[in-house]
């Protein structure tokens, strides 16, 4: 896991009206609750975002500054602007190191599988994080798996991920994290293929014209 670290500030004032000015000031409205803590609080926008650029997941573990208190936290829930997708507000959940919980992390892909590198398919991610839990402290960044051996029409089970020492893989163990897809194979068709005579319709009245 590694060290994150972000500042905060105590908000004086709560609700829509007081959101949307602390927004218009680049800090987004957040709150810290957990072990007998409630506070409503806001971070700056830019540094959060740059925040969560090096996290592997937005469901990570910080160490929130406020004034002179310090509390590790997990990024509980991130709420952003339907239509401009913008961070608008932050959830942080005070927890223990030691405390086991339950996010979800992020899967990365190492290697070159065989069945891309020399038979022509496809890696298919089909599912970008898998929910796990451990103790806080023990958060892995990431889950890495090797696709090197992996030929066409190979996949990898959640049941096959690899073990990591005091963490539990809670999807379901035959859910498919990832596949090699065969290649897709163009079939070209002829000029000629699908057509049909076509046959001039009768016109109606030519014959007695010409009688």
């Amino acid at each position: 896991m590694e060290n994150l670290i972000l500042q905060a500030n105590l908000r004086e004032k709560t609700g829509g009206a007081s959101a949307k000015q602390l927004r218009k000031q680049g800090l987004t409205p957040a709150v810290i609750y957990g072990h007998d803590e409630q506070k409503s609080v806001s971070v700056n926008y830019h540094d959060f975002d740059m925040l969560i650029h090096t996290m592997h997941s937005e469901h990570a573990m910080i160490k929130l500054k406020l004034d002179k208190d310090e509390f590790d936290v997990l990024v509980k829930d991130v709420q952003r602007d339907s239509v401009t997708h913008n961070i608008i507000h932050i959830d942080f959940l005070v927890v223990s190191l030691d405390e086991v919980v339950k996010v979800d992390v992020q899967v990365e892909i190492h290697g070159e599988a065989e069945g891309v590198k020399n038979q022509g398919g496809v890696l298919e991610l089909l599912k970008r994080e898998i929910q796990v839990e451990c103790q806080a402290a023990k958060i892995p960044d990431s889950i890495v798996i090797d696709v090197e051996p992996l030929n066409v029409h190979d996949v990898v089970h959640v049941k096959e991920l690899p073990p990591i020492e005091g963490l539990k893989y809670l999807d379901d163990p035959e859910t498919v994290i990832v596949t090699v897809a065969p290649p897709t194979v163009h079939v070209e068709t002829t000029e000629t293929e699908g057509e049909e005579e076509v046959v001039e319709p009768e016109v109606i009245g030519e014959k007695k014209t010409e009688e």
